[in-house]
C-alpha cells in the first residue's frame, strides 16, 4: 500500500537549508514514498520557490502536504486568519492536498468555529489537519477532543494530525491520546522518543524492540498516511525506512 511520506525535516537541516528542499524531492520518490511533507520553516526565502518545487513534485507524482508552524487559535482564542489566509495562498501555489497546522488555543466557549468553517468551505481542495504539537496546550489531550468533537458538531471539515511522539513533550498519555482521538486522525507522524541524561530526544525506528511507535501505528488502521519524522541518516537510508514500513503494515 502506498502511504509513506517523508518529511523534509527528517533529514539533515544544514542541508536542507543549503541545498534546498527541491533538492530531495528526487531522492524521496526513487525511495518508494507515496508523498512529501514540505516544512514552511525550512524557506529562509521570503517568497520560497513554490512552484519550482510543485512542478518538480509533480513530476515525480508524489502527494503534497504542506507543514507550516503556525497556530490555528491565536492566545486570545479567536482565528488566526492572517496566517491561515497566507498559509493557504502558499499551500495553493504549492499544490498541496493537505496543510497541517498547531491547535493553539482553542477555547469552545470563545473560538469562533463557524469563521473556521467559512474559510475552509472557500478552499474545498485543500484538507486543512491539527496536530498535536509539543506544546502544553496544543498538545493537551483534553483541548484537542475539545476542538475536534466541537469542529464535528459545527460541521467543520477539519482532521487530525496524530504525532506518535510528540506527546511524550507535552507530558500526556499516549493510550488516552489514542482512546479519546483516534476517529478523527488521518495522518499519522511516526517517532520513537527516547530519554538521554534525563533529556527527550527524537530518534529513528526500531522494529520488535517494543517501541512506542508500533503500538500506536498497530492500534490505527493501517490504510492511515504516515510520515517518518525521525533523523533520517544518511539520507540514503530513506528507502530502508519506507521499506520497514512496508512490512510491518504486512505483518500487522
Amino acid at each position: 500500500m502506498q502511504n509513506i511520506i517523508v518529511p523534509l525535516n527528517a533529514f539533515n537541516r544544514v542541508e536542507v537549508l543549503e541545498k534546498g528542499q527541491i533538492s530531495f524531492i528526487k531522492l524521496i520518490a526513487n525511495a518508494g514514498a507515496f508523498g512529501v511533507e514540505i516544512r514552511r520553516e525550512l524557506f529562509l526565502e521570503e517568497n520560497p520557490p513554490l512552484e519550482s518545487l510543485k512542478h518538480e513534485i509533480q513530476q515525480h507524482q508524489l502527494f503534497t502536504v504542506y507543514s507550516a508552524p503556525i497556530e490555528l487559535w491565536k492566545k486570545n482564542h479567536q482565528l488566526n486568519e492572517q496566517e491561515l489566509s497566507l498559509i493557504f495562498q502558499e499551500g495553493n501555489r504549492l499544490g498541496a492536498k493537505w496543510i497541517k497546522v498547531s491547535l493553539g488555543h482553542f477555547d469552545k466557549d470563545q473560538s469562533n468555529l463557524s469563521l473556521l468553517r467559512s474559510f475552509l468551505k472557500e478552499q474545498p481542495e485543500i484538507q486543512l489537519l491539527v496536530e498535536n504539537d509539543q506544546t502544553s496546550h496544543g498538545g493537551n489531550v483534553a483541548n484537542l477532543k475539545s476542538f475536534f468533537e466541537s469542529a464535528t458538531q459545527d460541521d467543520v471539515p477539519v482532521l487530525m494530525t496524530f504525532d506518535a511522539g510528540n506527546w511524550y513533550y507535552s507530558k500526556q498519555e499516549v493510550d488516552a491520546a489514542l482512546c479519546q482521538l483516534s476517529q478523527y486522525i488521518i495522518y499519522l507522524h511516526l517517532k520513537q522518543v527516547d530519554q538521554d541524561n534525563g533529556e527527550l530526544e527524537t530518534v529513528p525506528l526500531q522494529k520488535n524492540i517494543g517501541h512506542s511507535w508500533e503500538k500506536v501505528m498497530n492500534s490505527l488502521p493501517s490504510h492511515l498516511v504516515k510520515a517518518l519524522e525521525f533523523p533520517i541518516e544518511p539520507k540514503e537510508r530513506t528507502k530502508e525506512y519506507i521499506q520497514m514500513m512496508i512490512e510491518s503494515e504486512a505483518l500487522a
